[in-house]
């Protein structure tokens, strides 16, 4: 029996059943409780926290949703839309660079050979072994970095944003629907409001776009992990409450998904250090939470848990990692002890620089969304402090990988992750805090009572609409100054890449790329000199080659073309 379920009660003289805020015929369980009876039964535990509801209310549906949130829904997946336009348009001026070409190298030359896919993919996983003794465990990644767009044809290069973005969309719009949908019981208006919420920040406000979308290399080793350990939550706690929206798994279906999570498993093990460690200690505590709660369903996890493990020692435990750190970072590790405090310090100056302006509108337009599904749902939000403290240690954690081995938070391309993780971390706990609130004030009975309830249906629109409107205003000139002033103009990613098309220096970056192509396959000559580069949008471009051959960024060009040398130069003007 639910025990927190919002909803009108039943009309004193009425024979039909009570009429829930949206005006959709509420079911007779879910009637609000007295106040004794509530209190007494979220003393009791019935009603316990999210991700172990035993009976999942009937999701709302898309038309019962009220109005404002339906708009609020569509606005949010238009200004989404709207913002991956540009994102898109500029990825066909995408090009390879340095890493692209030092791990893609051999996969190439074994395709200008005639080798086929299957010759690709072999001196892919040859690389990955090399790799594995000489520079880095990362197994999976490594395959995944040579088989790089480029190596098929330059021209396809920028399908590979295409795809890390489509992932990303994919993997937050499913992991969003397990909670908002799975588990809470909210509709489809509900779980778009806050998938497209969440992907505006992430896409908008990422440290180092290029490193998160653009450049592949980095890409695919940072950004597309971190949507497989989405996926990897969402299949997580789809198994261990036994069912997904539709209904209960079933056997075979839970088979599926136990298979599935440890193919995850497997893969993300050999992935960035980062996503391996966050996403073995979450699942480390869901598997050890659920044998607790649910043996039997937790048991599904463990394979999983099993696997990434031994994945992720294999791979931290590869003798190129000494090497790299040798070579690389030699006097830069910190020790565990003081990685673990300048771990936390580095948790706490984050949480705080990234809790800027679009952030804060961001929660407060997710309030209101928050509320209603709280209403409407059976979770009992029960003590809001331990996700909000979970959530922080898990993001200090985040930092200790690069602490540990390079004495620093580490590069753009580490922070796109850690962001990314952050922004969904705050909206579990302002989500679950809002959720806690609800419930206390309906244990406290203020909102108890027909005419209570009438009272408060009727004043929820105007002080929403209110807010809503008072957010976009201050959006729409948020959105006006950064497009108008040149020092700010990049700050968003959207408008960032606009410009770069707009003023046309996507399109200008694109020729001189492929001017420079024509240039080294035209000529005979072993030894070649370019110009440098003299535009470059903040998007697409990680940087050029050097004037020498004393780095390996020139040598792999030169390799990837057949010649002895390839420098740059800087051209008269």
């Amino acid at each position: 029996m639910p025990t927190s379920r919002f909803a009108h009660v039943r009309p004193a003289g009425g024979g039909r059943e009570a009429a829930s805020e949206d005006g959709a015929p509420e079911p007779p369980e879910g009637r609000v409780l007295g106040r004794h009876a509530r209190n007494q039964a979220v003393a009791s535990g019935v009603a316990d926290v999210a991700p172990v509801v035993e009976d999942p209310p009937v999701e709302s549906g898309e038309a019962h949703s009220p109005r404002w949130l339906i708009l609020l829904a569509t606005a949010l997946v238009a200004l989404l839309v709207l913002a991956f336009v540009p994102m898109l348009a500029i990825s066909a001026f995408d090009h390879s660079y340095a890493d692209d070409w030092h791990y893609g190298v051999d996969a190439y030359l074994a395709l200008q050979a005639g080798g086929g896919l299957v010759e690709a993919v072999r001196a892919a996983v040859q690389e990955a072994v090399d790799t594995y003794t000489s520079w880095q465990g990362t197994y999976s990644a490594i395959v995944l970095m040579a088989l790089q767009p480029g190596v098929f044809s330059e021209s396809l290069y920028g399908l590979g944003a295409v795809g890390i973005m489509a992932v990303l969309v994919l993997s937050t719009g499913y992991v969003a629907s397990v909670a908002v949908r799975d588990v809470c019981g909210g509709g489809r208006a509900l779980w778009l409001s806050v998938t497209s919420m969440v992907l505006l920040l992430q896409t908008q406000l990422l440290p180092s776009p290029v490193e998160g979308f653009w450049w592949y290399n980095s890409a695919i080793y940072y950004t597309f992990y971190h949507s497989l350990m989405l996926l990897m939550a969402g299949i997580s706690v789809r198994l261990l409450r036994a069912r997904t929206r539709r209904g209960e798994l079933s056997g075979a279906g839970s088979a599926v998904r136990a298979v599935l999570l440890v193919l995850l498993a497997l893969v993300v093990a050999g992935g960035n250090f980062v996503t391996g460690l966050v996403t073995a200690v979450a699942l480390f505590s869901a598997t050890v939470a659920g044998l607790l709660r649910r043996p039997r369903r937790a048991a599904l996890l463990v394979p999983a848990l099993v696997v990434l493990v031994a994945g992720f020692v294999f791979s931290m435990a590869a003798p190129g990692n000494e090497a790299r750190q040798t070579s690389q970072f030699a006097g830069d590790n910190l020790g565990v002890l003081l990685t673990l405090v300048r771990s936390g310090l580095a948790g706490v100056e984050y949480l705080v620089l990234w809790t800027n302006g679009y952030l804060v509108i961001a929660l407060a337009a997710f309030v209101p969304p928050a509320a209603y599904l709280a209403r409407r749902s059976r979770c009992s939000y029960r003590l809001p402090a331990v996700p909000a403290v979970a959530s922080l240690l898990l993001f200090m954690a985040s930092f200790t990988p690069t602490f540990f081995s390079m004495g620093n938070v580490g590069p753009g391309r580490v922070q796109n992750i850690r962001y990314d993780l952050f922004v969904l971390l705050a909206f579990l706990c302002v989500g679950w805090f809002v959720g806690w609130c609800v419930r206390r004030v309906e244990a406290g009975g203020y909102l108890r009572g027909a005419s209570g309830a009438m009272a408060a249906g009727r004043l929820a629109p105007r002080a929403t609409t209110a807010l809503y409107a008072t957010l976009a205003g201050v959006l729409a000139l948020s959105f006006v100054a950064l497009s108008v002033d040149e020092r700010y103009v990049d700050d968003l990613t959207s408008i960032s890449a606009a410009t770069s098309l707009v003023t046309g220096v996507a399109q200008e970056y694109d020729q001189q790329v492929w001017e420079r192509i024509d240039l080294i396959e035209s000529t005979s000559q072993p030894v070649v000199e370019v110009p440098f580069y003299t535009v470059g949008p903040k998007v697409l471009f990680m940087g050029d080659i050097r004037d020498n051959m004393d780095n390996y960024i020139n040598y792999r060009l030169a390799q990837w073309y057949g010649k002895d040398s390839i420098v740059g130069y800087h051209s008269q003007l």
